[in-house]
């Protein structure tokens, strides 16, 4: 009976001896404003390999130390020794909940637009000097190393998370690195749009701005590109369906004296008829030059009408409805070498007046 007691006994005193070792334990751990405070001092100073020690499990899943350091690490920034000497910071509230805490942090940095500023006039100034962009930063750098720097202060919001250890900064790296996939993307995506515009293939552009909006439904330069290029392509439908109407006729290679003196040149010669509704601003023909095989060996653009304020002589008349125009362009410097002083020709584009 004694025994059984003491046995009692034993495992009670060995169960308050584990409870206080953990109370101890978890006081000895520093606290999340502590762990905060720390990450903030080492990551604002640059001491990259020490921040990291102090960020989540899951952060360190998503983003090695070597690639932290790569990002972090301004060991060739000649501005590196004035950002640390001038950055501060001051962890004003911190709001524990659970095993999660938020904090409220004031942060002091150099103010980079009006440095910035700085280097871009001292480049201006330097630009017969022979100075380079190095020599630039370097000159700006020992500037502010020994004069005042100037500063702005922001807040910001942190989050920490209490693991095994203790608590840790939680970055959220992994919706980061998500964002910035996508933001490559959108922008991927934007710049083949606005290419695949330029070589005309509108409705491709159009996929890729759809695209685009799938990933960011709020996307202003999307909207507006698909707007643009929608409208685009109602136009060229437009264009294709009326320029049937458009008549080109009594195409011809032939000879004539520019500006009717001089020597006979080789030129083209046709006339253009509008048999539609519409009175037309321009009307443009790609003349296709031939060698002795009937192959295309090079071409060139000509413009019978074209109103516009850099137009002059007849060209600078509107085509209306019924009405004929006449054209002879030389290509006596346009046409190749090896033309056989055949061609053909094709309306490539037209342009309605308003």
């Amino acid at each position: 009976m004694i025994n059984r007691v003491l046995s009692i006994m034993a495992s009670f005193i060995l169960a308050l001896s584990v409870i206080g070792c953990d109370k101890i334990s978890e006081l000895q751990q520093p606290s999340a404003k502590d762990v905060l405070s720390s990450y903030l001092d080492a990551s604002l100073k640059s001491r990259s390999e020490e921040a990291y020690g102090y960020v989540s499990t899951e952060d360190k899943s998503v983003k090695s130390l070597s690639e932290y350091k790569s990002e972090t690490d301004k060991k060739d920034n000649p501005f590196a020794a004035v950002i640390v000497s001038s950055v501060s910071f001051k962890v004003q509230k911190v709001t524990e909940s659970g095993g999660t805490a938020k904090a409220d942090v004031e942060i002091t940095l150099p103010d980079m637009s009006v440095m910035f500023k700085d280097l871009m006039g001292a480049a201006f100034s330097s630009a017969f000097g022979g100075k380079d962009k190095a020599e630039i930063e370097k000159s700006i750098a020992k500037k502010y190393e020994t004069g005042e720097v100037p500063t702005t202060t922001k807040n910001e919001e942190y989050h920490l998370v209490k693991e095994n250890e203790g608590w840790k900064v939680f970055l959220d790296w992994k919706t980061k690195k998500a964002e910035k996939e996508n933001a490559d993307k959108v922008a991927a995506l934007l710049s083949d749009a606005k290419e695949l515009r330029k070589s005309k293939k509108l409705h491709g552009a159009v996929k890729k701005y759809e695209e685009v909006l799938t990933l960011d439904s709020e996307m202003v330069e999307a909207k507006e590109g698909l707007a643009e290029a929608n409208q685009e392509i109602e136009s060229f439908e437009e264009k294709q369906a009326y320029i049937k109407k458009v008549i080109l006729k009594d195409f011809k290679v032939s000879e004539g004296k520019k500006y009717g003196f001089g020597k006979a040149v080789p030129g083209v010669f046709g006339t253009i008829v509008n048999n539609g509704d519409k009175t037309l601003k321009k009307v443009e023909i790609t003349v296709y030059f031939l060698n002795d095989k009937g192959a295309v060996i090079g071409e060139e653009d000509f413009h019978p009408v074209l109103v516009s304020e850099y137009s002059f002589g007849g060209d600078n008349k509107p085509l209306k409805p019924n009405y004929v125009k006449d054209f002879g362009y030389s290509v006596e410097d346009s046409a190749p070498s090896s033309w056989s002083k055949k061609a053909k020709v094709k309306i490539t584009n037209i342009e309605f007046a308003k």
